[in-house]
């Protein structure tokens, strides 16, 4: 009897559950589901993708206003970072005779930031008859250079104090001039100081009368060493090339206008993004006041100085420069970039055409600003667009006929 009631209580069990399970499929089966995504073409040939709002919300589509914006015409020109010439110094050998690195450092490499004063190594002159009569010229020459230095140095004195006086006197020369003048006045301090250091050392060879002493290769500036032309063990001639350094806090891009095209003279500012830094531009000031003349380059080329420098930037490295070349304003509006998705090489945003219909429509973005990109008459003031999903939206529109929405269950 006990196994009977046992039994019994089992099977009422098994009836009770099956019977919960198909009033719980019998309540799914009567609330309609979200219809999936499906994908239309307008008359014009954009994708429409119509969604449920359920499942906007499920996948997480935001939704913004496109406000207006105004940009002035710009031109887009390329071209390379360089290092700024008045930042760069070249250590010469001051004798002729054999290089040799430094008995405790290695010989400096690419890269290697050099403090002034610092010595890379040294030159074992060699000295013989005919040797002596050509230091004597070259010494002779030496002295001269440094005398050209000295006037030069003053006229360049003169000329910074002329600048900043009228900067100071209600700015009747604007601060660039200033700073230009500056620039040029250190520039010409340093190279008087390497014509005496070149003086010293060719005189300091004539005394030593042989290879009884080396002379030392010191830095008269601090940098980075961008360039490398001698190694130790070599001959060298005084006055050969042996390595380059460059202060790299500020540097300088080219940019090659495309055939045909000018810039205006009151183009004086440009905006430098570098390759892979898209939205991250960098002010820059013209300083070339003439075209640079380059036999590779079919256009004109300009010089402009990046008012700031960041990790990564380096000579050599293209560049992208939007160069503002009218007063007047172009009008807008400012994509942001959450909202781009790429297909085939194009770009796209979706716009909200209703409730639960988005258009993919194709833009440009050959303008990038700090936000985003800028975009012309192809998205009006106003519209709708997605912010957040549009990728989603994308895989939407491409999936495979037969996979639908999955159910939350």
């Amino acid at each position: 009897m006990k196994t009977s009631s046992l039994l019994a209580s089992g099977l009422a069990l098994i009836l009770l559950t099956s019977g919960c399970k198909r009033g719980r499929d019998d309540e799914n089966a009567g609330k309609k589901q979200p219809d999936p995504a499906v994908v239309t073409r307008t008359r014009e040939g954009d994708t429409v993708i119509r969604m449920a709002e359920p499942v906007q919300q499920r996948i997480g589509l935001r939704i913004a206003l496109v406000e207006r914006a105004s940009m002035a015409p710009e031109l887009i020109a390329y071209g390379r970072l360089e290092e700024d010439p008045s930042r760069s110094f070249t250590l010469r050998s001051p004798v002729a005779g054999t290089l040799r690195a430094d008995s405790r450092l290695a010989w400096p490499s690419i890269g290697q930031a050099l403090s002034c004063g610092s010595v890379v190594g040294t030159v074992e002159p060699r000295i013989a008859p005919t040797d002596r009569v050509t230091l004597t010229n070259q010494l002779v020459t030496a002295r001269a250079d440094a005398n050209a230095a000295t006037a030069t140095v003053e006229a360049a004195q003169t000329a910074y104090e002329r600048a900043r006086v009228l900067n100071a006197d209600a700015k009747n020369v604007s601060d660039r001039v200033v700073e230009e003048a500056r620039s040029r006045l250190e520039t010409e301090r340093a190279r008087l100081e390497a014509a005496r250091e070149t003086v010293r050392t060719i005189e300091t060879s004539l005394q030593s009368g042989g290879p009884a002493g080396s002379t030392p290769l010191l830095l008269q500036s601090e940098g980075t060493v961008v360039e490398i032309t001698a190694q130790p063990g070599e001959s060298v001639e005084a006055g050969t090339p042996l390595l380059r350094i460059s202060r790299l806090e500020r540097l300088v891009a080219r940019i090659e206008l495309p055939l045909g095209e000018t810039l205006p003279a009151r183009s004086m500012s440009a905006r430098i993004l570098a390759a892979g830094e898209e939205h991250a531009a960098i002010e820059a000031d013209r300083i070339a006041t003439a075209t640079l003349v380059d036999p590779k380059a079919p256009g004109q080329a300009f010089l402009f100085r990046l008012r700031e420098t960041r990790f990564g930037l380096r000579p050599g490295l293209a560049v992208t420069a939007y160069i503002a070349t009218a007063a007047g304003k172009r009008v807008g509006v400012i994509v942001p970039p959450a909202a781009v998705v790429r297909l085939s090489g194009k770009a796209y945003v979706y716009a909200q055409t209703a409730n639960d219909h988005f258009t993919r429509k194709e833009i440009r973005t050959d303008r990038p600003v700090s936000s985003g990109y800028f975009i012309g008459d192809q998205l009006a003031p106003g519209t709708r667009i997605v912010i957040a999903g549009a990728q989603t939206l994308l895989s939407e529109e491409f999936k495979p006929e037969g996979v639908i929405e999955g159910n939350d269950n």
